[in-house]
């Protein structure tokens, strides 16, 4: 039995997999090295474990934050403890997972738009080029945390209109204290962010809302996608909630900028299953 495993920042996706058919799903909180200790880790593998009973020959783990080789050998290390049966395991980054979902081995450009953003260029065997990936306090245009922090900054300014700002503080409760307390103290501020990009899909047409998202998309492109070589010659696919969610608005910004279009998948994993049989 084989493992596959794409992780973002908010959830985790783990599918057991015999002769190319899915037989088990579980979805755990998502695991990232920069955000969760050894213990917290190991905790999530063993809810993981405690429900797949059956030997474990392969593992092919893909996560957001195991691009350095030491989160990656530490991530690697951590899967050996709780799946010691297993005779392969690999440890890699969430791009490379949307790479061979969306792409299998054609060369193209790959953007996941979820929690976070980033983007690569894929050249069909391996990533050649990546760009974004900085994180919601440095980067992540496009994702569910750029677009929510885009919507804060507009209601805490009183940039957007008073009945845009009374909607969102009927839905979500707000005020400044708990907003800051949100962002600069509590864990996964990233997450806290990215809880309103439903708003925003609910107000989609509203001329603030659609101000914010497309500034955000095109944000994206222009310093995670156009900055990649052959970004212009190559179809560029797109994967995760956001991609799912805001794919009319994705696609506009990547035509008015003169970029082939490719595929949007919400789910890497249909895609991931096919390419590791």
């Amino acid at each position: 039995m084989k493992i596959l495993v794409d992780s973002g920042a908010t959830k985790a996706n783990w599918a057991a997999v015999q002769q190319g058919k899915i037989i088990h799903q579980i979805q755990t909180q998502g695991i990232s090295p920069y955000f969760l200790s050894d213990e917290g880790i190991v905790d999530v593998l063993r809810e993981v474990r405690s429900k797949i009973s059956d030997p474990v020959q392969e593992i092919h783990f893909y996560s957001t934050g195991c691009k350095a080789e030491d989160q990656r050998r530490r991530m690697h290390q951590l899967l050996r403890l709780m799946f010691q049966e297993a005779t392969t395991v690999n440890v890699e980054t969430d791009l490379l997972a949307a790479a061979r979902s969306m792409a299998q081995h054609q060369a193209g450009i790959i953007g996941i738009l979820g929690t976070g953003s980033n983007a690569c260029r894929y050249d069909g065997q391996t990533i050649v080029e990546t760009a974004g990936g900085l994180g919601f306090i440095l980067g992540d245009e496009g994702s569910g945390a750029g677009i929510g922090k885009s919507i804060i900054q507009a209601f805490l300014n009183r940039e957007m209109p008073e009945y845009l700002r009374e909607d969102l503080n009927n839905q979500y409760h707000l005020t400044r204290d708990n907003i800051l307390q949100s962002v600069y103290q509590l864990p996964y501020p990233n997450r806290f962010l990215s809880t309103f990009a439903p708003f925003a899909n609910e107000h989609r047409n509203d001329p603030c809302i659609k101000g914010i998202l497309d500034d955000q998309f095109r944000l994206f492109f222009e310093r995670s996608v156009m900055v990649l070589e052959e970004s212009k010659n190559l179809p560029v696919h797109f994967v995760g909630s956001v991609a799912s969610f805001f794919s009319e608005e994705i696609w506009r910004s990547a035509v008015q900028l003169g970029l082939i279009l490719g595929n949007t998948e919400k789910d890497p994993m249909p895609g991931l299953v096919m390419y590791h049989e």
